[in-house]
């Protein structure tokens, strides 16, 4: 086997298999090659910012190495190779958060030390730069090889090959998920694995679509493409993605996009620049589903200075948190991918500021966009504010469960500050008498009180306030205007 796949090993046993449908194409779908193609090999392509920067692996140098371009006006920039992921004999196959704040990379002989042959690496990037990567350890690598991940959208999943003993075949595609800690032991996917070699997995945007390579009887060539799809736990039956994508050449590597009709991959066809080539696919004959991307500038409310923030992601109705992203430190960019299904908090937050959520609903049949939201934050001085994500009932001030989330995030915010001193206001919409509002508003400010009490906040350190609808946030009757003026905010008094 070449190079490119970072040294894979030996010669495997033939086998029948059950038969894998092929799925015929719409003759419309088109592949055109990527413009930076070398005369060496390139393969591996990896999307981040919602398919506008991209990432593969290059031989160019003479050294397997990671490079990166960028989209501008809708062209692609000259590629760059990334320098600082620390001294290896290889390193390649990068997969990113949909921030492009983690990579996770296979490296050959990483100055980090190694358990196997290949194995996988973890970088952050900090003002501008990727850190030097770290091993995942002994619990996703084994002492043979491990390469090729592929992210989930929420960082929370990892899948990858290898060839470690004990699997179906040469090579198998495996799967391992982040316990909040650590990563856990790496699960085979049985369902696809096979007598031969399964390589090049990448989960899409929707964390239900994966593609891979085999190299099984029934293809076109030497590796095909297939996609299978999640049901439940396991994948479903995968289907071969047919020509012109798969040739009776090498075709390996398959991304999507996300909410686009194009996808990326890498083969060794006939027509290229020469070795391994990345190529374009329009549009994608086996699409994803929809999903909601949302970006933004994170800021200072102040300044406008960017900020490097955690960019929390909780789902409201389990109140559990699925996933923590972060602004870019140098422009404050931030990128998330939301699924369908789901109500969501995205929350930016750094300790030196006042935190601040955005509710998202995602429904079910989600037909995709994309949301660009600039998110200020206010630094943590006396009359600056936020508000609180908090729900309750019509003409009730009980809390709902989906405002706990935010609500320990504000107790946290208190216990991490305990020099300031807060006051919580309420305030309604213009419906209903002044009187009314005005009681309404405040039994709904004392009810955030009495939480963040319940959390061990000092009551000395909290005052509220109802102030009914006497101070609008918008001065319309509109539903999006009365929706904006129902709320709770949290302003620093004393610091």
């Amino acid at each position: 086997m070449k190079r490119w796949i970072l040294v894979l090993a030996a010669a495997l046993p033939i086998a029948v298999m059950a038969q894998i449908q092929q799925r015929t194409l719409r003759p419309t779908v088109e592949v055109f090659p990527f413009e930076y193609n070398s005369a060496a090999d390139d393969f591996c392509p990896a999307v981040t910012h919602n398919g506008a920067t991209l990432y593969f692996t290059s031989d160019r140098s003479g050294e397997q190495r990671i490079y990166v371009c960028r989209s501008r006006a809708g062209q692609w920039l000259s590629p760059d190779r990334i320098r600082t992921l620390g001294d290896a004999k290889q390193i390649g196959c990068p997969t990113l958060t949909p921030d492009g704040q983690t990579m996770i990379f296979a490296a050959y002989q990483h100055e980090a030390g190694s358990n196997g042959r290949t194995d996988l690496y973890m970088s952050k990037r900090s003002e501008g730069y990727w850190g030097k990567g770290t091993n995942l350890g002994a619990t996703v690598n084994s002492s043979a090889w491990d390469s090729q991940g592929s992210l989930s959208s929420d960082g929370r999943t990892l899948y990858f090959a290898s060839d470690r003993p004990g699997g179906k075949g040469g090579t198998d595609l495996y799967r391992s998920r982040w316990l909040g800690d650590r990563w856990s032991e790496p699960e085979p996917l049985v369902e696809l694995n096979t007598e031969y070699d399964e390589i090049t997995p990448s989960i899409a945007p929707d964390d239900k679509t994966l593609y891979f390579a085999s190299n099984r009887p029934g293809g076109n060539g030497g590796y095909d493409i297939y996609v299978a799809r999640l049901q439940g736990n396991r994948f479903g039956q995968p289907q071969n993605l047919g020509q012109p994508i798969n040739t009776a050449a090498n075709d390996i590597s398959y991304i999507a996009l996300p909410n686009s009709t194009t996808a990326y991959f890498a083969s060794d066809r006939s027509g290229g620049s020469g070795g391994y080539d990345i190529w374009r696919a329009v549009p994608n004959p086996e699409m994803p589903e929809p999903v909601v991307t949302m970006h933004g500038i994170v800021r200072n409310s102040t300044t406008q200075i960017p900020i490097g923030a955690d960019i929390i992601i909780t789902d409201l109705k389990t109140r559990q948190k699925v996933a923590t992203f972060r602004s870019d430190d140098e422009t404050g960019e931030y990128y998330v991918t939301l699924t369908a299904g789901r109500t969501y908090a995205v929350t930016a937050y750094h300790p030196d500021y006042l935190f601040y959520s955005e509710q998202i609903e995602v429904p079910t049949g989600e037909r995709g966009r994309d949301l660009e939201k600039n998110i200020d934050l206010a630094p943590i001085a006396k009359e600056n504010a936020t508000r609180l994500l908090v729900f309750f009932d019509f003409d009730k001030a009980d809390l709902k469960e989906e405002s706990l989330p935010e609500l320990d995030l504000a107790a946290t915010f208190l216990r991490e500050h305990p020099e300031v001193k807060v006051r919580i206001e309420g305030h309604t919409d213009d419906v209903g008498t002044d009187d009314y509002n005005l009681q309404l508003s405040r039994r709904r400010a004392e009810a955030v009180k009495k939480y963040l009490v319940s959390k061990g906040i000092d009551e000395k350190r909290i005052t509220t306030v109802g102030y009914g609808k006497s101070q609008p946030k918008v001065k319309d009757t509109t539903p999006e205007a009365r929706a904006q003026n129902r709320r709770v905010e949290m302003k620093i008094v004393a610091k």
